[in-house]
């Protein structure tokens, strides 16, 4: 698939999304879902990526008064915190999604 053509499925992806999101009344936009990302998108996560994924909702949620940098700078905290173990499980979904 070349590029422009992708560019063009995600803006139409993203047109759905936010028609989908209006006729739901969702006013806040914490209250979206996540856009799912397509298997292109996905084949670029490292591990720290997908933990940024899992987290990002609950550091929005316990510091509202954030901005993306703080919020980035806390996940970076959380990630450095994480045991061997958890982080091997980031580590082995992104390999997945590699291949």
């Amino acid at each position: 698939m070349n590029q422009t053509k992708h560019f063009q499925d995600c803006e139409k992806a993203m047109k759905d999304w936010q028609l989908w999101a209006e006729n739901q009344q969702i006013l806040n936009p914490e209250e979206l879902p996540p856009l799912h990302f397509t298997p292109k998108d996905q084949k670029n996560k490292s591990a720290f990526k997908l933990f940024k994924l899992d987290h990002i909702i609950e550091v929005k949620k316990q510091h509202p008064e954030y901005g993306f940098k703080e919020r980035l700078e806390t996940l970076k905290h959380m990630w450095r915190n994480l045991s061997k173990d958890e982080k091997f499980i980031y580590v082995q979904k992104s390999k997945q999604l590699k291949f």
